[in-house]
C-alpha cells in the first residue's frame, strides 16, 4: 500500500501571500499526515504558466499530479480541496480524478468549504474569521461564478445571519455586487463597515478589487458613499478555524 496526499488549491502567483494562506493548510495537512506522502496541485493555469515565467516553479494541475502517481505506482489517493465552492475549478479536479479512478485502488476528494452539507462547522470558522460586533455591518466579498454552485453564497449568508444579523456576502464576480447593498448599508446608518474578503487567499482580488484604492474596488465604492469602511486583507487559509475545517474535511474520506 503507498499512499499520497495532494493538496489542491486555485494557486496564487504573489509569493507572500502564497506562503501565509496556501502554505499553512499545505503544512498543516503534511503535520497531521506524515505517514503519506505529499503533493500540491494548483487548478489555475494561468497561475502555474506565470510562476513558471516569473519564479521557474513547476506546479502540477490534477491531471499531470495524478499520471506522476500512478507512475509512482501508488495505490491511495486522498485529495484535499481548498476551493470555497463546487464550482468550475473544483470540477476539473473531480474529473481528473474521475479519469485515473480505475488506476488506484482509492482515489477521494474532500468537499470544499461550502455545499450542500454546510453548516455549524463553517459558520463556527467565519466567526472565528471576523469576531463579532453587534453595531456594525460586516461584509465578505467573494470572487463569484457563474457556475450553479454560486447559491450557496446566498444560502450561507441566511446561515450566518442566525449568528450575525448585519452580515451581507457580496461579490466581484456575479451578484450581488457591492452597489447592490448600497442603499440598505445607507438606511440601516452603520457606525462602520467591516469588509472582509471570503477567500482563501489574499492574493489579487483581495489586494486590488477588494481593498485597493482604485475607483472600482469595494472600499472604494463604500467610502464615496461615507460608509466608512474597516478594511481587513486577510483570507480563511491564515485562520486556525478554517484550516481546522479542512483537516475534518480529510477525515470524511480516509477509509484506510
Amino acid at each position: 500500500m503507498k499512499k499520497a496526499i495532494v493538496v489542491a488549491s486555485f494557486g496564487c502567483s504573489i509569493k507572500d501571500s502564497r506562503e501565509k494562506y496556501i502554505e499553512t493548510i499545505e503544512n498543516a495537512v503534511k503535520n497531521n499526515y506524515k505517514d503519506m506522502n505529499f503533493h500540491r496541485v494548483f487548478t489555475s493555469e494561468i497561475i502555474r504558466r506565470k510562476m513558471k515565467r516569473e519564479e521557474d516553479i513547476d506546479v502540477d494541475n490534477m491531471k499531470t499530479c495524478l499520471e506522476k502517481l500512478k507512475s509512482s505506482e501508488y495505490t491511495h489517493v486522498y485529495v484535499v480541496v481548498t476551493h470555497i465552492l463546487p464550482g468550475f475549478e473544483y470540477e476539473k479536479i473531480t474529473r481528473a480524478c474521475h479519469e485515473y479512478e480505475d488506476c488506484f485502488e482509492s482515489i477521494k476528494v474532500t468537499r470544499p468549504f461550502l455545499d450542500d452539507k454546510m453548516g455549524s462547522e463553517e459558520i463556527d470558522a467565519l466567526t472565528s474569521y471576523i469576531g463579532s460586533s453587534k453595531d456594525e455591518a460586516t461584509v465578505l466579498v467573494g470572487h463569484g461564478t457563474h457556475h450553479s454552485s454560486h447559491k450557496y453564497y446566498s444560502e450561507f449568508e441566511a446561515k450566518l445571519r442566525g449568528v450575525f444579523p448585519e452580515l451581507y456576502i457580496v461579490n466581484i464576480e456575479g451578484d450581488p455586487y457591492i452597489t447592490d447593498i448600497i442603499d440598505e448599508l445607507k438606511e440601516k446608518n452603520y457606525a462602520k463597515v467591516n469588509l472582509y474578503p471570503f477567500l482563501i487567499v489574499a492574493g489579487d482580488h483581495a489586494l486590488n478589487d477588494i481593498a485597493s484604492d482604485e475607483e472600482d474596488s469595494v472600499k472604494t465604492i463604500l467610502s464615496e458613499n461615507g460608509l466608512n469602511p474597516n478594511v481587513f486583507v486577510t483570507g480563511l487559509g491564515a485562520d486556525e478555524k478554517s484550516i481546522h475545517l479542512f483537516l475534518n474535511r480529510i477525515n470524511e474520506i480516509i477509509t484506510i
